[in-house]
């Protein structure tokens, strides 16, 4: 296969340089193993040809130029895979973000003809920003970094997201979310479907990197609340938070708030866009796994903490929310077992 890495100003430089390294990887590992030809050649593709300055400020070097792309055919259509890595300016807010599309559209206009004669193309983490501009995701969720979710709701509505998938396979367009292994795991998941599921675990060793990625989400559980201007609803917010070991009423809250419970529920949506009780949830779980993080308190009595008595059913919802048990989020982001290692 050929890889086609697409790079743009202020992209994500340690991606590139990643995907370039894991490829290589793949290559060695198929090589040592008795394979005569490598699985993937890869070429650097800039808007003219010319060097781009990624958001680290160290130079990388086009090998050619999108019009060369188009018209590169040492590789049939179909094995031809297109990729846009992070584009960094999408954790930015929404209108930096528009700028960089506009300013991109030599790009995106190139990744969709690819794909619309038969081209294969993926995304990493915001890259995603890219191939909604183009049109080519359609029905398909985009993932991204869990930061960037709230700005591509506001540019692309009426396409979904999915923070609980790490990497999403649709046939000739791939998605991962991002971050700093999205590369490596990017390029297993093409090792395992081209050749084999083999292959990709010893290139994984090799890598020592997880042949699992986390779900996003699980990175996301504790992050603070995005700000908003609506008294009430920060007032309903912080008294939920005060009470999430008890049994709170949503009609209760709103009487104390002097408000209707259904005035309460739209506001409430407006603002955060959650419902209050799926904010709840959510601001449960986020405490559960803030204790999970820094004390050794047993799961049944975490769950007691927020409000659950009933131990089974909140390790349904945390592995349903957070895709991974009690016990494997703490052996993670646990700071405890960070200081005892």
């Amino acid at each position: 296969m050929q890889v086609m890495i697409i790079l743009t100003e202020r992209c994500m430089g340690s991606q590139v340089v990643g995907f370039v390294d894991a490829l290589m990887m793949v290559n060695y590992c198929h090589h040592k193993a008795g394979g005569e030809a490598p699985l993937f050649e890869w070429s650097l593709v800039s808007s003219d040809g010319q060097p781009v300055l990624p958001f680290n400020g160290l130079p990388v070097a086009a090998d050619q130029s999108l019009a060369q792309a188009l018209a590169d055919r040492r590789y049939p259509i179909g094995q031809q895979l297109w990729l846009v890595p992070s584009i960094i300016e999408a954790v930015s807010r929404p209108e930096r973000i528009r700028a960089a599309l506009d300013r991109m559209q030599p790009v995106i206009a190139a990744v969709q003809q690819h794909y619309q004669r038969g081209g294969r193309v993926a995304s990493a983490c915001t890259g995603a920003f890219a191939l909604a501009e183009a049109g080519l995701l359609g029905p398909y969720p985009a993932l991204m970094h869990w930061r960037s979710e709230a700005s591509f709701q506001r540019l692309f509505p009426g396409i979904r997201t999915d923070t609980h998938t790490a990497l999403a396979d649709y046939g000739r367009i791939l998605c991962t979310s991002g971050g700093m292994q999205s590369a490596a795991h990017l390029v297993l998941h093409l090792v395992a479907r081209l050749h084999s599921e083999a292959l990709a675990l010893e290139v994984a060793k090799m890598m020592q990197i997880d042949r699992q990625s986390t779900a996003p989400v699980a990175y996301a559980a504790t992050r603070a609340d995005a700000p908003h201007n609506d008294d009430k609803v920060r007032m309903a917010q912080a008294r939920m938070r005060e009470r999430l070991h008890l049994s709170v009423s949503i009609e209760q809250l709103a009487a104390e708030l002097a408000i209707s419970d259904r005035q309460l529920k739209r506001r409430f949506a407006q603002a955060t866009g959650l419902s209050p009780l799926k904010y709840l949830q959510k601001e449960r779980l986020k405490r559960a796994c803030q204790l999970l993080e820094n004390s050794r308190l047993p799961s049944a009595r975490i769950a007691g903490e927020v409000g659950y008595q009933d131990e089974s059913n909140f390790r349904r919802l945390f592995k349903r929310e957070l895709g991974m048990t009690m016990e494997h989020y703490r052996r993670q982001f646990s700071a405890q077992n960070a200081i005892e290692q």
